[in-house]
């Protein structure tokens, strides 16, 4: 269902929002979101592009409807993360990770932490 997940900032900052509440509606998530200064119909119409997407689903209660996310933060995040790889290293890993190091500023200890990570993913 994640395949292909492309979420734009705001759809993906209004998706964190739910994955804290667990579900919310266009309000909630207004609420939540306040220093975003969006408009409730401009939250109500992401929810629905969301749901149209099938991230969300949504139930009717009394007059409001209640979106509820269909997939963890953790898919969205694979799957938009493999999209970038894919279209920016060809889908090689390496070349992300190699320029995540060369172009970032690690200190010593992040890149030790690195190696430890690494270390650990190999003995999987």
């Amino acid at each position: 269902m994640t395949d292909g997940v492309k979420l734009s900032d705001q759809q993906y900052q209004l998706m964190q929002a739910l994955w804290h509440l667990g579900e919310g509606s266009a309000k909630t998530v207004q609420t939540q979101l306040s220093h975003l200064g969006l408009a409730h119909t401009t939250v109500a119409t992401i929810l629905t592009r969301l749901e149209k997407k099938g991230v969300l689903i949504s139930r009717t209660e009394g007059r409001e409807r209640i979106f509820v996310p269909t997939v963890s933060e953790g898919e969205v995040r694979r799957s938009m993360v493999s999209s970038l790889v894919g279209t920016l290293f060809k889908g090689d890993d390496r070349q992300l990770l190699a320029h995540l190091v060369k172009e970032s500023d690690l200190q010593q200890n992040d890149l030790d932490e690195i190696q430890k990570m690494l270390a650990e993913a190999g003995n999987d």
